[in-house]
């Protein structure tokens, strides 16, 4: 009997379409309950004021610029990428100019989001692990706090993790069945998601790489030239801006407080701690020197490492990496979320309070069977092992934007976007240790059951 008419087939096939429509419904529900009740005070904070006035500039004055809504100047600038703001702006059309409205499609827009992120972590899943482990994938994206309380404030890591998942999604769909137009597509979401935050420029490259060692160079030659349309067009706009208004203003900024074990935590109490303010103010000095001259930023960098430098190797090489997977929020009100809030259903639903809890204590064994999974990729790769393309790809990814945030600032809120990922492959390495398990009580179990019939 063929799997198109086998009825076992078709049920198992049922069993997982209802089990996929219910946990992304409950992905919805969760991010709908939260926007719904959760009070961010104020709405708009830290880097959302920034995302919004160049969502107003752009709508009002036809400019890309963070100048403050109202200025009698509007000067344009590269500072952040036009992605969010264009998703603002869109918003703040829909509402007329009416923030409140504006706000409420804003949410809901990341509603729509957050959920299509559940599910195509699930398609994602699919390709690589099965359906069991997709499922399960899924129910920890659709509940994983991180990600839902961000649909409520405006930032942008709910919609850069869309489109990362998208893009690599359609990445290992388009090699699995050799569609040079998928390809092409995940070239141009890619590309989109570089247009939200640049940090992704460089893993499109490596991925089309990979793609032309597993398939063919025209193959992977597609997937990075529609992905560099993107950041060929918003660099060429931005070459006659002076660079303190440039992308690169941002890179030399978090590469000086990124180089500071203490800025991240300073930076929240620098208004009413001295020595908080003095660590800003530090980095600060640091950066206009980097912006004046890099190669004497660089100097001073390189020379305040000098002095201590098994400080700076602990933080680089463990610290950072950590920091960057850990769970509380550090620049924001802390824990799971960014603004100040009132009203949080994770503080006022006793299950849901229990599972926020659940998963925050599960956060380093996932982090850790990760980074096993990454290391047993790689060591397979290295010894020329086929490896399924997604894993490939997926560990590519996450090493990549490690390496990156190792570099540059490292905190709990920039690896939101990256969460699905983290889970992919903490679930394929529990998937192995479990099949090894098996496979030994099934080589053990013919030898004990010799033993008794001799006995």
């Amino acid at each position: 009997m063929s799997p198109v008419t086998d009825p076992t087939h078709s049920g198992k096939r049922w069993r997982f379409v209802i089990a996929v429509a219910f946990v992304v419904l409950f992905g919805a529900g969760l991010r709908t309950l939260y926007v719904l009740t959760a009070q961010a005070e104020p709405p708009i904070y830290g880097d959302g004021v920034q995302y919004m006035a160049y969502a107003w500039n752009l709508l009002h004055h036809g400019v890309f610029s963070c100048s403050i809504p109202g200025s009698t100047e509007v000067a344009p600038d590269g500072y952040r990428g036009p992605g969010y703001p264009l998703f603002l702006a869109a918003a703040l059309t829909s509402g007329r100019d009416d923030v409140g409205k504006a706000l409420g499609y804003i949410y809901a827009g990341q509603v729509v989001l957050g959920t299509a992120t559940v599910l195509l972590t699930i398609a994602l899943a699919r390709l690589w692990l099965g359906r069991c482990a997709g499922i399960l994938a899924g129910l920890l994206i659709a509940c994983w706090p991180h990600l839902i309380s961000f649909c409520g404030v405006v930032m942008s890591e709910t919609l850069f993790g869309f489109l990362l998942v998208l893009g690599i999604w359609l990445l290992a769909l388009g090699v699995r069945r050799a569609a040079g137009w998928l390809l092409a597509l995940s070239g141009l979401v890619l590309g989109a998601a570089y247009l939200v935050n640049p940090i992704v420029l460089f893993f499109p490259i490596a991925a089309a790489l990979v793609v032309m060692r597993r398939w063919n160079w025209r193959a992977g030659a597609l997937l990075a030239v529609c992905f560099a349309i993107a950041p060929f067009a918003w660099n060429l706009r931005d070459a006659n801006l002076p660079l303190q208004y440039g992308a690169s203003r941002r890179a030399m900024e978090n590469f000086v407080q990124g180089s500071m074990p203490l800025y991240m935590r300073a930076f929240n109490s620098r208004w009413v701690n001295a020595d908080a303010k003095r660590i800003v103010d530090a980095a600060t000095s640091e950066t206009v020197i980097m912006f004046d001259d890099p190669r004497a930023g660089l100097v001073d960098v390189l020379g305040r490492i000098r002095q201590q430098p098994l400080t700076y190797l602990s933080w680089y090489l463990l610290d950072k990496p950590w920091q960057l997977w850990a769970w509380p929020i550090i620049i924001g009100s802390g824990d799971i979320y960014y603004s100040p809030t009132q009203h949080s259903p994770f503080a006022r639903i006793f299950l849901l309070k229990c599972m926020k809890s659940a998963i925050e204590w599960m956060n380093p064994a996932i982090f850790a069977l990760a980074l096993l999974t990454a290391g047993g990729v790689l060591v397979r790769a290295g010894r020329r092992t086929q490896m399924p393309f997604p894993a490939i790809v997926i560990v590519l990814f996450v090493i990549y934007v490690t390496a990156i945030h190792m570099v540059f600032q490292s905190e709990p809120r920039y690896s939101i976007p990256y969460r699905p990922f983290e889970v992919l492959l903490a679930l394929a390495g529990a998937t192995e240790v479990i099949r090894r398990f098996l496979m030994r009580g099934q080589r053990a179990s013919p030898t004990h059951s010799h033993q008794q019939t001799d006995d």
